[in-house]
């Protein structure tokens, strides 16, 4: 059977959530199918994936636009980083244009690739087409392709407060269409499964598939590489942890409200890990007029060899999210020894199981309360530790890319006649 994989998530420069869900996918599958024939697409050049099994194929659909968006796109950040701060009527009127460029070349972009993307599919003679993009979905295909499709979660609907205006707008009009007339849906957790039922009431057949953490990048690493780390990024003394994108849904106003509440907070930093996200002019003048301004280190995107060390030598692990489709955080550091506090809503308490301390994420004096009781109780975190790991070993790629194969190929039937 001809398999293919959208895989925008793996063109861009930085890899994160989605990305390397995809990207572990792709590993595996080449892995343990050794029947079926792969073809992988993406708007962007395709990037942190090797291919290695001779029957995968990147099939480039990219041109001389695409190289013109992502160069708009990079004056465009250049443009926002030297406007920021200022009201400057030029910086301003020119990050306008650039960013209605941005917009423009992204939707001929967008319609160049997919004509090219629906002619390679043809002649490929694709039986099956995964997407991996919610919001994209080519809108018509030359022949009979069975559709299969990833949905990761509904912030759009449930929190819409927590997206910016342009995604949540992309998200709710492309999402509910595109997951109605696929022939097979994945959620990444029973959790987000329950939710696309309830919410969107579709018809289609659901198949939970939950994602794991990858055990070569996360594991408890030894107290050289922890000690190097923490000497690199200036974290001077013990410190709880955090890893998310910085942005509204994440709660890290609340985790920091929290950290401020702390009895032993002098005795602690609180390291934040990740890249900048939504509404981060109004995060950081938060963060600046708080009080607890010089406990804080922020690290900004990591790369995934740092990782493993900041969990590993944290004293605890907070994740206080609003919500999340999975949670994989959660996973990361369980695999890597480290107590886990985390939210008790959405998926979650599903992906934590009884190895974390689940606590109201609206509800400050919750979070504090927790991180206080496991970072004053020694007997705590090693109970925590031990069973983090346990809870980690019942997630696992492997499993998961065999149960994704098991569900594309049960595709394999032939459509009913006309």
């Amino acid at each position: 059977m001809k398999i293919a994989i959208e895989a925008h998530a793996l063109g861009q420069d930085k890899i994160t959530g989605v990305g390397m869900v995809i990207l572990h996918y792709i590993n595996e599958l080449q892995k343990i199918d050794h029947e079926n024939e792969y073809y992988i697409y993406s708007m962007d050049p395709l990037r942190h994936v090797t291919i290695q099994n001779p029957r995968w194929h990147y099939v480039d659909c990219s041109g001389r636009l695409t190289a013109l968006r992502r160069k708009t796109w990079g004056r465009w950040q250049d443009c926002a980083k030297a406007a920021a701060g200022t009201h400057n009527p030029l910086f301003m009127t020119r990050l306008l244009i650039l960013r209605i460029s941005k917009i423009l070349l992204e939707l001929i972009d967008e319609a160049i690739y997919t004509l090219r993307l629906v002619r390679s599919v043809k002649q490929a003679g694709i039986e099956v087409y995964l997407g991996t993009s919610t919001y994209y979905y080519p809108p018509f295909f030359c022949g009979p392709v069975r559709k299969a499709g990833i949905i990761y979660d509904l912030v759009w609907k449930l929190y819409p407060e927590t997206m910016e205006f342009g995604n949540r707008i992309r998200m709710a009009l492309f999402t509910p269409r595109n997951m109605k007339k696929l022939d097979l849906l994945i959620a990444i957790s029973e959790q987000t499964k329950k939710d696309a039922q309830r919410i969107l009431n579709l018809r289609t057949p659901i198949e939970a598939i939950p994602l794991a953490a990858d055990e070569r990048l996360f594991y408890p690493a030894p107290r050289s590489s922890v000690a190097a780390v923490k000497k690199k990024y200036g974290i001077d003394r013990p410190y709880v942890l955090s890893v998310s994108t910085l942005e509204p849904r994440k709660n890290l106003r609340s985790l920091i409200a929290a950290y401020r509440a702390l009895p032993e907070r002098h005795r602690y930093r609180l390291v934040l890990v990740g890249m900048i996200g939504w509404i981060e002019r109004e995060f950081f003048e938060y963060l600046e007029g708080s009080d607890v301004r010089e406990g804080v280190i922020l690290t900004g995107y990591l790369p995934a060899d740092e990782l493993a060390p900041l969990y590993s030598g944290a004293s605890a692990f907070v994740f206080p999210s609003l919500y999340e489709g999975f949670g994989l955080p959660i996973l990361e550091a369980m695999q890597c020894g480290c107590p886990v506090i985390t939210s008790n809503r959405s998926s979650m308490p599903e992906v934590a199981g009884e190895a974390a301390v689940l606590i109201d994420p609206e509800d400050v004096p919750s979070i504090a309360r927790a991180m206080h009781a496991v970072l004053t109780d020694p007997h705590l975190r090693r109970t925590l530790a031990v069973k983090g790991k346990n809870q980690a070993r019942r997630f696992s790629w492997r499993r998961s890319a065999q149960h994704l194969l098991s569900a594309i190929t049960s595709l394999r039937q032939p459509y009913p006649p006309c």
